[in-house]
């Protein structure tokens, strides 16, 4: 497909995850404290920082060592054509992981830091789970998967047209 650049080795397998890990933390961390602030302000772009710094690392880890390759295996089951249609199922089986884990691990932050019980940790996963879902889903789809997509494409321009032109040859 013109245009369409996949990682192919570790290392660009490693800048897609974290371009994706960077546009994916970053967003949902504005969107839940929005939901929390009700507005945006310095204060909430302070505790967005933060929600980054705790979570990126462990994103970037479940996405790299895990997610991907079962997303990847999960989508080769249902075979198409369509590029677009792929994407969405290998992005739906990345958020259906994805999304309860990292909700998880976020109530588990607060749970520390706020000394809920678990009673209040299961509360609130159960019911935060399901707006994150619809929403990184959604965002997945038609915004940051497009813009990771077309930056790793940048950076990897010239390995992909040496690639070509030496397939050429």
């Amino acid at each position: 497909m013109r245009g369409h650049t996949a990682p192919k080795t570790v290392p660009q397998r490693i800048v897609f995850t974290c371009i994706g890990v960077l546009l994916m933390a970053t967003t949902m961390a504005i969107y839940n404290k929005y939901l929390v602030y009700g507005s945006f302000s310095v204060e909430l772009f302070k505790q967005v920082g933060i929600a980054f710094c705790q979570k990126a690392p462990v994103a970037f880890i479940l996405q790299f060592f895990f997610v991907q390759k079962f997303a990847g295996k999960q989508a080769a089951k249902y075979p198409t054509e369509n590029r677009i249609v792929y994407q969405c199922i290998r992005t739906g089986f990345t958020v259906l992981i994805m999304c309860p884990i990292m909700c998880l691990y976020s109530n588990i932050i607060n749970m520390i830091q706020f000394h809920w019980t678990v009673g209040k940790l299961m509360e609130a996963w159960i019911s935060k789970m399901p707006i994150n879902w619809v929403f990184a889903f959604g965002v997945q789809i038609w915004f940051l998967g497009p813009i990771n997509r077309f930056l790793f494409g940048k950076i990897f321009a010239k390995q992909k047209s040496a690639a070509q032109s030496g397939k050429l040859s």
